[in-house]
């Protein structure tokens, strides 16, 4: 495809709509602004998994670590609106299933920079958890979130869910400091991963409240090229969005969304380096993130790729118009789950040297030192992705695009 059919957005979550009683659907609309660039993700997502890599990155900060979203070729970032008290206070937030607790920014936060601060006075529905219990998530890099514990009503589109655990943050981690599109983060893992001593989910509770027939929060992750289009479904998967069947893959342990990952191909042949590893499904990394050996293995199957001690991987840009239908295949428990080659090329990367001609953009595959695989955004655009807590499982299916 050419590059100019490429763009970058950002979205937010900005209404709501009951297809059915037992579904609860959020549409996704485009917004404008600078995000991070590609380091900058790795960055961020190496922080939150405390990972290390080849790749030397220091602390993050916005001169150097931004894009304009309409000066690049890579495709959509998902961000999303909720309101929290009564009346209801608007946030842009991370919906991330890589991670189990919810908290926003609040009035305490000194260096929250142009974010809104969440003011408990000015919620009537406010309750403070007893014994002013604090949470903290401490990251890779020295930073972290620190604040305090509360209990209010969430506002998403048109449904009110009551009495929510969240975090009033006092200290933001720096990822979100220099990130003006988000303000906060909504976890969508298990409980048992929460930080704060979650009981259930929010997706459980809106089960168990009559909200939605069942615990499952189902993606669409729309591209940028196909009108940029996407979805949250809470309770049954959108049919609208997918084709043939649901697979689904029991997750090992009820913690991340993570599940058995038994080989990795590119055209068809295998990376895998004979160890057993596991893949962590996460909406809320931008990057498909594998241990150096696979990387380096993928990469070596694409003339061109170079790898840089500074930024990582780099593809030529020219590879989106040319690899085809050149494929890499993730088997998940069993399934396989290929993806085109094509869609790993991100924004436009400086020329190695200045004699250099050949473009040469970020790959939206990275690597770092870890015993597990983390499929991001750059792998479940190609999917409809489907988180159910009743059966454990992680399921797939093939993304409607039109």
């Amino acid at each position: 495809m050419k590059s100019s059919l490429f763009g970058i957005a950002a979205f937010m979550l900005l209404g709501s709509q009951f297809a059915q009683a037992e579904d609860f659907r959020i549409n996704l609309a485009q917004k404008q602004g600078p995000v991070l660039n590609t380091p900058a993700r790795l960055a961020k997502a190496l922080n939150k998994y405390n990972l290390t890599s080849r790749v030397s990155h220091g602390r993050l900060n916005m001169a150097s670590s931004t894009i304009e979203l309409d000066s690049v070729h890579v495709d959509v970032e998902y961000v999303g609106s909720m309101g929290i008290g009564t009346p209801a206070q608007d946030f842009k937030m991370d919906f991330d299933t890589g991670s189990s607790d919810i908290w926003v920014p609040s009035t305490d936060c000194a260096r929250c920079g142009n974010h809104p601060l969440f003011d408990p006075d000015d919620s009537s529905s406010f309750e403070k958890q007893p014994g002013n219990e604090t949470w903290s998530l401490r990251y890779g890099d020295g930073s972290g979130v620190i604040g305090s514990i509360g209990y209010d009503t969430f506002h998403l589109g048109d449904l009110k869910q009551p009495n929510e655990i969240f975090g009033l943050a006092r200290t933001v981690s720096i990822d979100f400091a220099v990130d003006p599109q988000l303000d906060g983060l909504f976890g969508l893992g298990f409980p048992s991963l929460s930080v704060m001593g979650a009981k259930k989910s929010i997706v459980e509770n809106m089960k168990e409240s009559g909200a939605i027939s069942e615990a499952s929060v189902s993606f669409f992750l729309g591209r940028a090229r196909n009108g940029g289009k996407g979805e949250i479904s809470f309770g049954k998967p959108n049919p609208e969005y997918y084709e043939g069947e649901i697979k689904y893959i029991p997750v090992d342990k009820p913690k991340y969304w993570q599940v058995p990952l038994d080989d990795v191909k590119v055209d068809g042949v295998s990376v895998k380096s004979g160890r057993s590893l596991e893949a962590i499904v996460d909406t809320g990394t931008t990057l498909i993130i594998l241990p150096s050996d696979y990387s380096k293995a993928i990469h070596a199957a694409i003339p061109g790729s170079h790898f840089n001690s500074m930024h990582g991987w780099r593809v030529p840009c020219k590879l989106r118009e040319e690899a085809g239908d050149k494929e890499i295949v993730f088997t998940l428990g069993g399934h396989d789950f290929p993806m085109k080659v094509a869609d790993i090329v991100r924004e436009r990367a400086a020329p190695k040297s200045e004699t250099d001609k050949e473009k040469m953009c970020f790959s939206g595959i990275a690597e770092a030192n870890a015993p597990f695989v983390i499929l991001g955004d750059t792998f479940l655009r190609t999917y409809y992705s489907v988180y159910d807590f009743d059966r454990k499982a992680v399921g797939l299916a093939l993304a409607k695009h039109d």
